[in-house]
């Protein structure tokens, strides 16, 4: 599956007694990619407040749910089988789910949605027949914070809400705003713990009207501390960020994507209500200017993917920010196209069964299948720059179980192909 997105319309809580509490959400029309939330926590809304009172259910209602996806029934061969990347719809509607929330005077808490995406659809092999965000035991919902054994966070800090791209809209003092396509503003504070990736090595490399990724934390409070900024050096402020589904064409310079994320340029766009997530593009590369990976301050091994600049180096299962020159926006069941001369490598979304734990290093196997992974895979790890959750450290995680991770997929021949960046147990 390379994406799965709705429109969260709204949200209520609803007390044992009294009318539904209604819950404001960071953005009008809040899109959910739920393949990113396997490894990576959102926010939906913070600073809200709401009556003292025990609430015993939540209604989620949402529109447009959509999951794209391909097969690949050949062990080992990556990406997409020839004809198989296709896209199924679902219905409007809500979801109820059953909750146990005590919120007392003066008392600041969160809410954990959780997401059971195999719930929500329905299989036959590898084939996605159909998507239903309503259907019994897809939501759920979990008080924040965690226990102290299923989280790296401190007191006080209720999730880490990592990578998230955007352009900078507000700098003040040591804050700024980073203001996203689908989920909203984020803003955060640095403090003397912030790391940055930038040549001043601190928050003067924060400009406004700049595209930059951040990781921050959420604390108890509602607000959030800046742990990482990094800014992103782009040709075009239109930027496509997407999974790349088959095995570029070298004579074309050509390669498929399924649409992840966006940003768009603050005016004069090509991009702005003409693409989607979970579309279809096919990208035209103009080589020039040799590949880049947003590294996040992540220790990488030694690799070739930095000193390319031909579609050969580009493999299924890799994630691109593309900074976009030309487009065409998809239409029905054809694929939209793009133009690009610059290509930076970012985070896969990857869920695979645990093998091995012995740090730096983890590995797993059971990946899907149009990553071509025909044997177990290892990730590194980097001390300082690893967010986790279900677990207070990765050796938490038992071998055999099910993991997700945002990691960095640079290939061969790097060893280990894989750096990991967020690790969740499930």
């Amino acid at each position: 599956m390379e994406a799965f997105t709705a429109t969260i319309t709204g949200i209520t809580l609803t007390p044992a007694s009294g009318p539904a509490v209604n819950i404001p959400l960071n953005s009008s029309s809040y899109i959910a990619e739920f393949t990113r939330v396997t490894s990576d926590s959102t926010i939906l809304a913070a600073k809200v407040t709401v009556a003292a009172g025990t609430y015993t259910s939540a209604q989620i209602n949402f529109s447009a749910p959509r999951v794209t996806f391909c097969t690949q029934s050949n062990p080992g061969v990556p990406g997409c089988a020839a004809g198989t990347l296709a896209s199924v719809t679902g219905a409007a509607g809500s979801a109820t789910i059953s909750t146990n929330i005590t919120v007392s005077d003066s008392i600041q808490t969160g809410v954990a949605l959780d997401v059971n995406i195999a719930n929500a659809l329905t299989l036959n092999g590898q084939t996605i027949t159909a998507v239903n965000l309503g259907a019994t035991d897809v939501f759920s919902a979990a008080t924040l914070p965690p226990a102290s054994t299923a989280t790296d966070l401190g007191a006080g800090q209720l999730s880490h809400v990592d990578d998230v791209l955007g352009t900078v809209t507000g700098v003040s003092g040591s804050t700024l705003t980073i203001h996203t396509t689908t989920r909203g503003d984020i803003t955060a504070t640095a403090n003397s713990s912030t790391q940055y990736d930038c040549s001043a090595n601190n928050f003067s490399c924060v400009q406004a009207n700049g595209v930059a990724i951040v990781d921050t934390v959420l604390n108890v409070d509602g607000t959030l501390t800046l742990t990482f900024y990094e800014p992103v050096d782009a040709t075009s402020a239109d930027i496509i960020e997407g999974i790349v589904t088959g095995v570029p064409n070298s004579v074309t310079n050509q390669f498929p994507i399924v649409v992840t994320d966006t940003v768009f340029a603050s005016s004069g766009s090509i991009l702005s209500g003409r693409v989607n997530l979970g579309d279809q593009i096919t990208v035209t590369l103009t080589p020039g200017q040799n590949f880049s990976i947003i590294a996040k301050g992540l220790s990488l091994p030694i690799q070739s993917f930095t000193s390319s600049n031909s579609v050969a180096s580009i493999l299924p299962g890799q994630t691109l920010a593309i900074p976009v020159s030309s487009f065409t926006a998809q239409s029905g069941v054809t694929p939209g196209t793009a133009g690009t001369t610059q290509i930076a490598l970012r985070f896969s979304r990857i869920t695979g069964t645990m093998a091995t734990v012995a740090l730096p290093f983890f590995s797993g196997s059971s990946f899907p299948s149009f990553y071509g992974f025909a044997t177990s895979q290892e990730f590194g790890t980097t001390a300082g720059r690893l967010s986790l959750d279900g677990v207070s450290s990765l050796t938490g995680i038992s071998n055999g179980s099910t993991f997700s991770t945002s990691a960095l997929y640079i290939g061969s021949p790097s060893s280990p192909q894989l750096v990991s960046q967020t690790v969740r147990a499930h």
